[in-house]
């Protein structure tokens, strides 16, 4: 699959592009130079625009972009067509290049009796052990304590995880690694988060399940394969999570994975989920809730500037589709609304909930219908069908009769 730009007709990758051709310069020795803070904005716009396979993931796709627009910019004026040509020329010598077995080590907000000692995803493997890591992992202790992160980088009370990997680099493997586990946790969590808090840290994390403070990638041997760690900026220990019902629980999770799986457009729901769980990790309810209602918005409409799509279609799983359109309509005019970093209240986390129990039950209305629809868009236009019975019997009336004309 190719990398292309993102089908959005409001997306225009060229105005972005032109705004990088006006603030270059070329020095004599071929070298690229922009106006700083201008430059920033520009590429986080477009790379922002760019629509990554899934064979992707793996790579450093910001690096990726970066790169082909430095590279045509050496000798040519930006365009789309020519960027996104160096960008798929980039990603193909990427993933032709060998590639290597990793091992991610981390923690998660798990006791015993663990939900999964062990799961498959994305040909990636991830263990949860029941004591400490090998001794051949010391290595990860000792960089922790030299970066003065003992306190929040193993939790004592969090469970120790290792993922195995394969990957053409470290980043590549700590990216993969961390997608992998953010997957098996957003599942977790549909099935683990509190439905509402009565009382409370308005400052907590809604989600139960959380990964550690800091993340270290190893070779086989058990050596660092890099002094590098990734650390979880707004890292905060929580309390670690035991389902009620462990059987249960593990079943549900277990039902989740397989359906996901058996989706037709599987790749666009993980990324749904794996924002819904980020989200949900962010200590700002009102950032939490702009980032869910992104979640949201990947599924309903992906490719359409259209909020009206998000709460008629959410609505439509509902019995009673009124009221929940207006309880949408509410959440959409407070995510609208100017809201600032550290206007934190009670009711910013409330919600947060409440947008969490439509996002819950929209992944399992496409979950409990994995064998329906052929696309998330063919998922849409029945989600776009009336409500009202005697509409849906004429129009059905009316399709039966155009078959019949056109066979």
């Amino acid at each position: 699959m190719q990398v292309k730009w993102k089908k959005n007709k409001n997306l225009k990758p060229d105005v972005i592009l032109q705004k990088i051709n006006d603030i270059k310069t070329v020095t004599d020795d071929g070298k690229v130079a922009y106006s700083v803070f201008e430059y920033q904005d520009a590429m986080a716009t477009l790379q922002n625009m760019v629509s990554f396979p899934a064979a992707a993931n793996s790579l450093n796709q910001e690096s990726i972009v970066s790169s082909a627009v430095r590279n045509i910019a050496k000798i040519a004026d930006l365009s789309g067509d020519k960027v996104i040509e160096e960008i798929n020329s980039i990603v193909k010598k990427e993933l032709a290049t060998r590639e290597y077995k990793y091992f991610v080590l981390t923690s998660i907000s798990l006791r015993k009796p663990y939900p999964a000692k062990s799961a498959s995803i994305e040909g990636c493997t991830m263990r949860i052990l029941d004591f400490s890591y090998p001794s051949k992992y010391a290595g990860r202790e000792d960089l922790i304590k030299k970066s003065k992160k003992e306190g929040e980088g193993t939790p004592k009370n969090y469970a120790k995880v290792i993922v195995s990997v394969k990957a053409k680099s470290i980043k590549g493997a700590a990216t993969t690694a961390l997608r992998v586990l953010d997957i098996q946790r957003a599942v977790w969590c549909l099935f683990a988060n509190s439905s509402m808090e009565i009382t409370g840290d308005e400052w907590s994390p809604i989600n139960k399940i959380r990964l550690g403070g800091v993340h270290t990638v190893h070779k086989e041997s058990g050596k660092l394969a890099s002094d590098i760690f990734w650390y979880e900026p707004g890292f905060v220990e929580v309390q670690s999570f035991k389902p009620q019902n462990v059987e249960i629980f593990t079943q549900k999770a277990k039902w989740a994975l397989t359906q996901l799986e058996a989706l037709p457009y599987s790749a666009v729901m993980k990324d749904a989920l794996l924002r819904f769980v980020r989200a949900l990790d962010e200590r700002d309810q009102n950032v939490a809730l702009i980032r869910l209602w992104g979640a949201l918005e990947a599924l309903t409409a992906p490719a359409e500037a259209n909020c009206d799509l998000v709460t008629r279609r959410c609505a439509y799983i509902f019995k009673d589709q009124d009221y929940h359109r207006q309880v949408l309509e509410h959440l959409r005019e407070y995510r609208n609304s100017s809201v600032h970093a550290g206007d934190q209240s009670e009711r910013a986390k409330a919600n947060c909930y409440q947008l969490q129990m439509y996002f819950h039950q929209l992944v399992l209305f496409h979950l409990r219908n994995s064998g329906e629809f052929k696309s998330l868009d063919e998922a849409n236009s029945f989600l776009d069908l009336p409500s009202n019975t005697e509409k849906l019997e004429n129009r059905k009336r009316l399709i039966e009769k155009a078959i019949k004309y056109v066979s």
